[in-house]
């Protein structure tokens, strides 16, 4: 079915404007806000921040629109009841999960449920549009919509996106996302009882999207409806989404959307590392300029190449401290990112590493070490992944490329093989049976990451 464009209410117009919020994700626009923002917001009188917790030694900063005073360190999966404790007594005051992530949501339930006055709490609806996959009605309905609309659904979502958008600037008509969008809200509002249940407690303070990476998602409302509703029933405070692929178009379908409204986005998690934070920059600016506060993951990229003892100069120009890749990655983007990045998410399983992440945040570069951390931390990205997706939209084979290399890093980087080998059999198939080999991947990919290579590695270390 494809919705006409003629004279309609506020309310269904915002679901049958000529170009609508995907057309603007598609362009992925230069420019960082369009004529009808407003001006950035101004900042709030004291009275108004949340403070949940504090404590010396951690640097806080207002995280948009919610005002809480949010620790630049954040908690990511993993950790215990007792680490948890010391991390809070620390200053870090804001603790990330997900539905996705296996027991974690039980594993904190105590802790959560001890200290919720002193907590931000998030959590996420995974698997509707992202993360771990899209789900499979998602998708089929999805390409009804656009085997209406288009007269074909081959492809590749993102590019059957772009197609439509194309179509709508030509046509003035929209496709009818409306079954896709009512199956999204239904998945988001289940998950959000789940989260609740799991962790035990009445309200969450954001409950995301997990893994976004289909910009059209914007376009339903209906997942919007699903959580005001939420919201009004006491279940949650804030909307938020992350996202590790398709960053471009999502983020500017993202900032569109809350321009447009009824969508009101307060917080996002893109997967954002030094060496793509450039080419990011015009979207990120345009979500703070909208106040929505920005938590930065992933920030180390993915497999990076090995160093030749050039870091021993940054050491000396830190007095002697050292820190590893993970660490000067995530002093990158707290102190050279022009103030977009509110904080960043750490995950932490021993007390040493807990305690070097949360110092990155008061670490005081000098001129000269600026210049070598800059420097340095590019030359370990020229290796990394940046999870952009290209990869996946060659693949003759269709596999899930740079969600393959994703769980490549947690067996490899991030020392999470548990984590790794549950979404790579959710997958369903070994990627190194199904690669033909072409090369495709390792062709169109800006890094020159040895694709096959990692798959082959992936499949021996899941065997």
């Amino acid at each position: 079915m494809v919705l006409p464009a003629k004279p309609v209410d506020r309310r269904r117009f915002l679901r049958t404007t000529l170009a609508g919020v995907g057309a603007a994700s598609a362009l992925a626009r230069n420019a960082p806000a369009s004529a009808q923002d407003p001006p950035a917001a101004s900042q709030p009188d004291e009275s108004s921040l949340i403070w949940r917790s504090r404590a010396p030694g951690m640097e806080y900063r207002r995280l948009g629109r919610t005002n809480f005073m949010v620790s630049r360190i954040v908690a990511g999966w993993g950790g215990t009841e007792a680490m948890w404790r010391r991390m809070l007594a620390r200053g870090m005051n804001y603790f990330d999960n997900a539905r996705g992530y296996g027991d974690h949501e039980v594993q904190q339930r105590e802790f959560v449920r001890r200290y919720r006055d002193n907590l931000w709490i998030t959590s996420k609806a995974t698997g509707i549009a992202g993360y771990d996959k899209i789900d499979d009605d998602v998708q089929r309905l999805y390409r009804r919509a656009m085997k209406d609309f288009l007269g074909d659904d081959s492809g590749d979502l993102l590019d059957l996106h772009r197609k439509a958008v194309a179509r709508q600037a030509e046509s003035g008509g929209k496709p009818d996302l409306r079954p896709v969008g009512r199956h999204m809200a239904d998945m988001y509002a289940r998950m959000l009882d789940e989260s609740l249940q799991r962790l035990g407690i009445d309200c969450v303070d954001t409950y995301f999207m997990h893994g976004v990476e289909i910009p059209w998602m914007f376009d339903c409302l209906e997942v919007w409806e699903a959580y005001e509703k939420a919201r009004q029933a006491g279940k949650v405070r804030h909307f938020g989404f992350s996202c590790h692929r398709h960053h471009k178009e999502v983020l500017a379908a993202a900032a569109e959307a809350d321009i447009r409204g009824p969508w009101k986005i307060d917080l996002v998690m893109p997967g954002i590392d030094p060496m793509t934070f450039d080419g990011l920059k015009p979207e990120l600016a345009a979500l703070k300029k909208r106040d929505i506060g920005i938590i930065a993951m992933k920030t180390s990229g993915v497999k990076n190449r090995p160093l030749d003892g050039r870091e021993q100069k940054l050491a000396e120009l830190m007095g002697g401290r050292e820190y590893n890749e993970w660490e000067r990655a995530k002093l990158w983007m707290l102190h050279l990112t022009e103030g977009l990045i509110d904080a960043c998410i750490a995950a932490m399983k021993s007390n040493q590493e807990m305690e070097k992440d949360l110092a990155l945040p008061s670490v005081r570069l000098s001129a000269a070490a600026e210049r070598e951390l800059r420097a340095l931390v590019k030359l370990e990205m020229a290796g990394a992944c940046h999870l952009c997706g290209d990869c996946d939209r060659v693949c003759p084979e269709h596999i899930a490329v740079a969600d393959m290399i994703r769980y490549h890093a947690y067996v490899h980087q991030y020392d999470e093989k548990e984590l790794a080998r549950r979404l790579y059999a959710l997958a369903g198939y070994d990627p190194h049976k199904v690669c033909s080999s072409c090369g495709r991947c390792e062709e169109v990919c800006a890094s020159k990451v040895p694709i096959t290579e990692l798959l082959g590695q992936l499949s021996r270390d899941m065997a």
